[in-house]
Parts: structure tokens; C-alpha cells; sequence
């Protein structure tokens, strides 16, 4: 009853393929022993290389002696003195050494090393990732034990959602003095739910508890995040929640809320380095199909600016919107609007307003290549004022017709196209009565990317009137796939001045400033973007946004991007981003920066630089970031952060 093979056996099964020098089969017992040389592989493809193992004939079960378990992620990753192998495709591991990684030249040990007396490893099933489990575990680090693990598991192989500690960063700030934070976040498979759980222990400051919570079902999304701290510093309780969650009764008609408050104007800037003029919750129902769109919502702002009273800040309570489009054929499209809002406030202005309008398009192609589009719009608006100068009730109606015509002209090898454009506008000027208090129109900028809007205002509170004419030239250089060059230049004019527009917009004048884009993209890792307003008169630069880019973004490859921001009579700011690899001093070395300098006033808002040194199994990262800007409570400072991760054993990056 017993077959023998030698000498290059090589044996396939349904659940792997097993190579030896010798196999002895028992067909009574229904056992494998293969000897010298053992090399198994399983239909997951994790490798076993041993001297000796025994299995049953269907290559399901069995034991090991002086195993060595290689898997395709990670290679060869662990040693053990023996190994069961189960029906449930597990493997008990006795007396083990786990560790991914290479020894470390003139050290002749390697960075970091588990001994254990047992590891148990769990391959990957629908629901998780591949794991392993350790029982009396003692970690080494460059051969010196430093840490004793009674029990503790991490994931291996691809990245799935795992329950476990993160790694722990430490650092130092002169403000918060010394830092550690840690964290654990828990997995919840079956309820597609996870919890992230994290303290950041500072000298000056306190201890900081961070809590979230994340899940999905087939109707419900949720998020919610939120912290706190009794600051020592200040000696204030400060914190903040931030959640969002929704619920679809059926596909497109859905509730939910997104919401974010904190204790103070200053918080979020002074732990989370988050600059938020203002926080926004909303409340909100929605139904949506092909035609119509239907919308209901109440939205509670907090203002971050310190210098502001929190009682001045509008409050939407509610907002209501609809809007209808009928398909009329031929491209034309008739669509009716909606719009009702009322505006609370503790102190000053309260208002309310009905917003209603009807607009027309009609597109024509004609067979020269032109695209002509006649438009047509009334819209009719009443508003309730109270605790103004003109309290009451005022009205408006304002009609307008647009008329515009763009046509490609390509050349003849397809590489440059060029594009003019035209619209014109009409309607009555003085659509602006003083009653109509401005709350939602307070932005406006002429720019490349709204040029062609009849009207350049954000929101309903300010419109733009009378006759206007608008042209540019669009011109592009390159093939069908990419364009290489870009060049758009465009102006618009009126008959009359407007006062309502601001005189830094770039409009106020009845000749508007000329803007334009500028796009280089001539090879895939250099580009530059440039969009400009330039004085109707004179030619000079009245506003610019300038990035440029070299190299191609990757962590191991080197890249820097720039960003240059001008407005005339305001700002003027320089962003950097810089990652460079240095191989020339060691492999997996890298130098990262970044910074934000008012160059109007000649210095650093904020800048960060630091070295990240990755090996095959760990990765260090020393920063130094300075913030040298005062936002009420929050004055410079200089902090420094050291992050250890040793990769495979799991981490928010790994």
C-alpha cells in the first residue's frame, strides 16, 4: 500500500503543487511525505520551503519541520522549527522568527524582528485581508528585544480595513510643547463600519481625545468626527464635531445632513491647521430626475473670523429651490426656476426673497461650422427688508436677450485651431434698486472662466444690466489627445457705467479689463498655467495666477510645483512644493518642503521641510514646520514631527 518517488518528484493537486527528492504515499492512509528539498505552493500561491512535510493526498492537511513561508506580496517573510497546515487552509507555526526585512549593511542584523512561540497565519478571505496572529511574541530591534507582545495580529499582503493600534508620532511645537500621538482604529466587516480612536498627548496643552466614525449601507452614508481638549494653555474646554450623513429613500430623492461647529474661531486653525473662514451645517432634503430638480434646506453658519461678531452672520432659515426643464426638440431647452430664502441674523439686516425665472435656449449649427444660440430670459424677484435704511417690501422684473455665435477654424494638419467668440446682451439698465440688500452677490471677479455669463455676480442679489457686448479668441495648439499650447484672450463692453460693480472686479469701467489663460504643456513633465486680468488701457497686470510644474508627481521620483497669486492693490503670494529623492546618498531618501510667503509684506505665513527615509520594512520621517502668521488666540510657531512606521504590520499609510 505505499508508493516511493525520488529524485526531482513533482506532485499536482486541486489545493497546491508540492516538489521534493523523495514522497512516500500511503494509499491506505491517504498520506503525502515529501522530504529533501521541499518546496509547497498553494492555490493562493504562499510558498512553503522545509525539509520535511506531511499531507494528506488532497494536499489539505498536514505538518512541517524547519519551515520557511515565502508569500508573493512580501517574499520570504518568516522561519519556524515546525507547522500544521488545516483543512481551513491555516498554518499553526511553532518557535517562529517573522520579519520582512533585509539585514542592514555593517550591522549583520536586521532593522526589526519578531520572535514568537506560536504565529497563526490567515489567508485572505471576501471579507478580509490575509493575517497574521502572534502568542508571546518578544519584538527585536537591530537584534536588542525591546518590546514583549502576549498576543497582537497584523494584516499582510493588499491594503483591507483592519482593526489594531497605529503607529505612534512623536513631535515637539513651541507652543504645544512635547507631543505623542497615538491610535487604534476598529473594523467592523459585517456592518461596513470602522472607528478611529487617537490621543495626542502635549506638554503645554493637555490631552487631545479624536474620535470618528465611518459606515455605509445600501441607503445610508455617515461620517462623524469630532474631538476634545481641556487646554491647559488657555485653560478653556475646546472641541468640535463635524458629521455627515444622508439617507436615499429611493435614487434621487434622498436627506442628510453635513454639519461641522467648534468651540471657538481659532480651534481648528490652532490643532488641525485648517484656515476655514466658516463653518457650515446644513440640513437638507433633495429630489432629483432627468427634468427637475427640487430642493429644501437650512443651513446655520459660524464665523471664524475672530475680529467679527458671531451675532452679524447670516442664518438661512430655509432655503427652498426648484427648477423644470422641458425638452422642446432640436436642442431647444425651456427651463422655469425657483428660489426662496429667508435670512436670519441676531443683529442687523434680517430679509426674505421669492426669486422666479424663465429661460430660453436655442442652439443652431449652421453648415459653415458656426454655433449660434439665441437666449431669452425673465425673471422676477420680490424682497422683504427689515432692520435697513429702506425696510419694506421691493420688487423687480428683469428681462433679457442673449445672442451668441462662436465657429472652430482648424488648419490644415489639425494642430492649431483657432476659435473666436461673440455675445451680446440686452436688457434694461438699473436692475439694482437701493432696496435690494446685497447678500449673497458680494464676490465678483472678471475672469477667463466667466467672461461669457450674462452675469459675473455670485447669487441672485446683484445683477448685471443694459446692453453688453462680450468677445474673445480661443486659441489651442497640439493633437487630438493633448493640448500642448493654449492662448485665450477676451474683453467685454457696456453702455453704461455701474456703480454696483466693485472697482477692483475688473468690469467697472464701461471697457472691462482684458482676461485671458495661458496654458504650456509641451512635454508630460513640465507644464505651465498662467490666468490673467490685464488694465483696459494701459496693459498693466491687475490680477495673475501663475503654476508651474517640473517633473512628474510621485513619491520617488523627483517633482516641483510653484504657484504665484497677484492682485493689484491686495495680495501677492508665492506657494512651493518640492520632493526629491537623493539616491546618491542612500536609496529610499527623500527631501519634502513646502511654504505659503506674503511677498506684499515681505514674509513666511507657513513653511515645512523634512527628510522620509523608507525601507523595505520600516519608514522614518523627521518635519520641521514654522507658522509665522497671528490669528487672534494662535501666535507663531516652530514644531517638529517624528513618525515611525514599520510597514506590514499595518498602519493609515500601509
Amino acid at each position: 500500500n505505499t508508493l516511493t518517488a525520488s529524485g526531482g518528484v513533482d506532485v499536482q493537486g486541486p489545493e497546491g503543487h508540492l516538489t521534493a527528492d523523495t514522497l512516500t504515499y500511503n494509499t491506505s492512509t491517504d498520506q503525502l511525505t515529501a522530504s529533501g528539498n521541499v518546496v509547497f505552493t498553494d492555490k493562493d500561491k504562499t510558498t512553503l520551503k522545509l525539509n520535511k512535510l506531511t499531507l494528506t493526498g488532497q494536499l489539505k492537511t498536514g505538518t512541517a519541520e524547519a519551515l520557511r513561508l515565502a508569500i508573493p506580496q512580501l517574499g520570504e517573510i518568516m522561519q519556524a522549527q515546525s507547522a500544521e497546515r488545516t483543512a481551513d487552509n491555516r498554518y499553526r507555526l511553532n518557535n517562529v522568527t517573522y520579519s520582512p526585512c533585509k539585514e542592514c549593511n555593517g550591522f549583520g542584523n536586521k532593522p526589526w524582528t519578531i520572535h514568537a512561540r506560536t504565529i497563526t497565519y490567515v489567508p485572505e478571505t471576501a471579507d478580509t485581508g490575509a493575517e497574521l496572529r502572534y502568542a508571546h511574541a518578544t519584538m527585536d530591534v537591530l537584534g536588542m528585544p525591546v518590546m514583549y507582545l502576549p498576543y497582537f495580529s497584523h494584516p499582510i499582503g493588499p491594503r483591507k480595513p483592519k482593526t489594531g493600534m497605529l503607529p505612534p508620532q512623536f513631535g515637539h511645537s513651541t507652543v504645544h510643547g512635547d507631543e505623542l500621538r497615538m491610535g487604534a482604529t476598529i473594523n467592523s466587516p459585517y456592518e461596513n463600519a470602522d472607528y478611529t480612536l487617537r490621543t495626542r498627548l502635549m506638554s503645554s496643552s493637555g490631552a487631545q481625545l479624536i474620535g470618528e466614525r465611518r459606515q455605509i449601507t445600501d441607503r445610508t452614508h455617515s461620517e462623524v468626527r469630532g474631538s476634545y481638549l481641556n487646554d491647559t494653555r488657555t485653560g478653556k474646554v475646546r472641541s468640535h464635531l463635524d458629521v455627515e450623513a444622508d439617507y436615499v429613500f429611493q435614487p434621487g430623492l434622498r436627506m442628510g445632513l453635513n454639519g461641522e461647529i467648534a468651540s471657538d474661531d481659532t480651534y481648528l486653525n490652532d490643532y488641525f491647521d485648517r484656515n476655514d473662514p466658516y463653518l457650515a451645517s446644513t440640513l437638507y432634503g433633495e429630489w432629483a430626475d432627468r427634468d427637475r430638480y427640487t430642493a429644501l434646506s437650512t443651513t446655520r453658519f459660524q464665523d471664524l473670523d475672530p475680529t467679527k461678531r458671531a451675532g452679524n452672520t447670516a442664518q438661512v432659515m430655509p432655503h427652498a429651490q426648484l427648477e423644470q426643464m422641458l425638452d422642446l426638440g432640436g436642442g431647444t431647452q425651456l427651463t422655469f426656476g425657483g428660489d426662496m430664502v429667508s435670512l436670519q441674523r441676531g443683529q442687523g439686516i434680517q430679509s426674505r426673497r421669492i426669486i422666479t425665472q424663465a429661460n430660453l435656449v436655442h442652439p443652431m449649427l449652421w453648415n459653415d461650422g458656426s454655433k449660434v444660440t439665441l437666449g431669452g430670459r425673465i425673471r422676477g424677484d420680490m424682497y422683504n427688508v427689515d432692520g435697513s435704511g429702506n425696510n419694506g417690501n421691493v420688487a423687480r422684473a428683469l428681462p433679457e436677450a442673449t445672442l451668441g455665435w462662436e465657429k472652430p477654424y482648424i488648419s490644415p494638419g489639425g494642430t492649431h485651431t483657432i476659435t473666436p467668440r461673440v455675445l451680446g446682451a440686452i436688457s434694461f439698465h438699473g436692475g439694482n434698486p437701493e432696496g435690494v440688500p446685497n447678500e449673497d452677490s458680494v464676490a465678483y471677479e472678471l475672469d477667463a472662466n466667466n467672461l461669457f455669463q450674462e452675469s459675473r455676480f455670485a447669487g441672485f442679489d446683484r445683477v448685471e444690466t443694459g446692453p453688453r457686448l462680450i468677445y474673445g479668441v480661443d486659441n489651442t495648439w497640439g493633437d487630438a489627445h493633448a493640448t500642448q499650447w493654449r492662448l485665450f484672450l477676451g474683453q467685454s463692453l457696456r453702455k453704461y457705467d455701474d456703480n454696483n460693480l466693485p472697482q477692483s472686479g475688473g468690469a467697472a469701467t464701461p471697457v472691462s479689463d482684458w482676461v485671458g489663460t495661458a496654458e504650456a504643456n509641451p512635454v508630460d513633465w513640465f507644464s505651465v498655467t498662467n490666468r490673467f486680468r490685464l488694465d483696459n488701457a494701459t496693459f498693466d497686470i491687475r490680477r495673475m495666477d501663475t503654476g508651474v510644474q517640473f517633473g512628474r508627481i510621485g513619491d520617488w521620483k523627483p517633482w516641483m510645483r510653484a504657484g504665484y497669486s497677484f492682485l493689484d492693490n491686495d495680495t501677492e503670494n508665492l506657494t512651493t512644493d518640492l520632493n526629491l529623492p537623493l539616491p546618491y546618498i542612500t536609496d529610499g531618501l527623500r527631501f519634502v518642503a513646502g511654504s505659503r510667503n506674503d511677498l506684499r509684506f515681505g514674509h513666511t505665513l507657513e513653511a515645512e521641510g523634512g527628510l522620509v527615509y523608507r525601507r523595505d520594512c520600516y519608514e522614518l520621517s523627521f518635519k520641521t514646520r514654522r507658522r509665522g502668521f497671528v490669528n487672534g488666540s494662535i501666535q507663531p510657531s516652530t514644531d517638529y514631527l517624528l513618525n515611525i512606521q514599520l510597514l506590514t504590520l499595518g498602519s493609515e499609510s500601509d
